[in-house]
């Protein structure tokens, strides 16, 4: 498995960073998604170093994507070009709790068709820790599944609070 440093993760978001703006809103938010997640991962089996370096790079793709519903795709590719296959995956997958090819045939989602929803635990986690903060605001699964019920419909809604009741059973194991 890859490893990387959190200091070469954050190097990398700089280096996609069209401007020191850019580059310091999305790794602010990234912290966020970090502090989340690493929480997280004490009560649950996982590996917590991919964790705590993939929350950085979950969002490297918004550098390069104006679609923000692509943006997991662009920064898979970008992460694919810089061997970072598991953190590629966890960027990929993050949206949400994953998009599948149903809801891009459903929504007629601008997305090439693929299953984009989280498989590993880590995954799993950055993705329902991305889904609890919204720019650098951590809220509860409650609140999340809320927002997501309001601007994305209320499947989309059930799916995030799935993932959350998932990771809830993980913590108890």
């Amino acid at each position: 498995m890859e490893r990387i440093t959190e200091k070469k993760a954050i190097e990398l978001l700089r280096k996609y960073a069209p401007t020191e703006e850019d580059f310091e809103a999305v790794l602010a938010h990234a912290k966020a998604v970090q502090k989340v997640a690493l929480k997280i991962c004490k009560k649950v089996k996982c590996d917590a170093e991919l964790v705590k370096t993939a929350c950085l790079l979950h969002d490297i793709g918004r550098f390069q994507s104006t679609n923000p519903l692509s943006h997991g795709i662009v920064g898979a590719k970008i992460l694919l070009e810089e061997r970072l296959p598991m953190h590629a995956f966890v960027a990929e997958r993050h949206l949400g709790a994953g998009i599948s090819k149903e809801d891009i045939k459903e929504q007629k989602l601008k997305l090439p068709l693929n299953d984009y929803m989280p498989k590993t635990t880590e995954e799993k986690i950055v993705a329902h820790a991305d889904n609890l903060v919204f720019g650098t605001k951590i809220v509860t699964l409650k609140q999340a599944v809320a927002r997501f019920n309001k601007e994305l419909g209320k499947k989309i809604g059930r799916r995030v609070k799935e993932l959350g009741k998932e990771i809830e059973k993980l913590k108890k194991k």
